[in-house]
C-alpha cells in the first residue's frame, strides 16, 4: 500500500478519497466527521424549526447537540474503524467498510434509543458501506449529479431565450466621432 499523492487537483479542502485507503487517516476522520456535523445541522434545525419548537438558547442547543454529536461520531467512527482495520488486515476490500458501518451500530443505537439498532442499524450501515465501497472500485455513481435547467447561481449571466434582443445588434452612433451629433 502506497501513500504517496499522485498529482492532487488543487483545492483548498480534503475530499475522502484524494488518497487511498489506509493512508491520512486522520484527516478522513475529519472529512467524515464533518459530514456527520453537516447532516446533523440540517436535521437540528429541521426538529427546532418544525418538530420541536424549543424555545431558548438552552434547549435549542440540547436539540441541535443531540442530532449533531451522534452523527458527527458515527463519521468519525466510520473512518477510524474502516482505515484501522485495513492497517490491520493488510487489505483493501469491501469487508473494511462493512465492519466500519458495524462499528456505527452501538452509537446508532444510543442516537435512536433502541438496543435493536446495535445488530440491525450496525449491519443496515455496514452493508450500506460495502455498496459504497464496492461502488468506488468499480467506478459508478449511486447518486449522479442532477444539473437543474436553468443552470447554477450565476445562470443570470445566461441568455435561455428564444431570439437575441435587436438592440444588441443594432449600429451604436452615440459617442463616436462619425456620429452627426458629435
Amino acid at each position: 500500500m502506497s501513500c504517496e499523492c499522485q498529482d492532487r487537483v488543487k483545492r483548498k479542502y480534503y475530499r475522502y478519497y484524494d488518497t487511498p485507503d489506509g493512508c491520512d487517516v486522520f484527516k478522513k476522520i475529519l472529512v467524515t466527521s464533518r459530514y456527520g456535523a453537516i447532516a446533523g445541522l440540517i436535521l437540528s434545525t429541521y426538529d427546532v424549526l418544525m418538530y420541536s419548537h424549543a424555545v431558548g438558547l438552552g434547549p435549542i442547543m440540547r436539540r441541535y447537540a443531540y442530532h449533531t454529536v451522534p452523527l458527527a461520531m458515527m463519521g468519525a467512527t466510520f473512518a477510524g474503524v474502516a482505515n484501522g482495520v485495513q492497517l490491520l488486515r493488510q487489505k483493501d476490500d469491501i469487508l473494511n467498510y462493512f465492519i466500519g458501518g458495524l462499528a456505527c451500530g452501538p452509537i446508532l443505537a444510543y442516537y435512536l434509543g433502541s438496543n435493536h439498532a446495535v445488530l440491525l442499524g450496525g449491519l443496515g450501515l455496514g452493508i450500506i458501506g460495502m455498496i459504497k465501497k464496492n461502488a468506488i472500485e468499480n467506478d459508478y455513481t449511486l447518486v449522479p449529479q442532477v444539473s437543474g435547467h436553468m443552470g447554477t447561481i450565476r445562470s443570470w449571466k445566461h441568455d435561455y431565450t428564444y431570439l437575441a434582443d435587436p438592440r444588441d445588434t443594432a449600429k451604436h452612433t452615440c459617442g463616436t466621432k462619425n456620429s452627426p451629433s458629435g
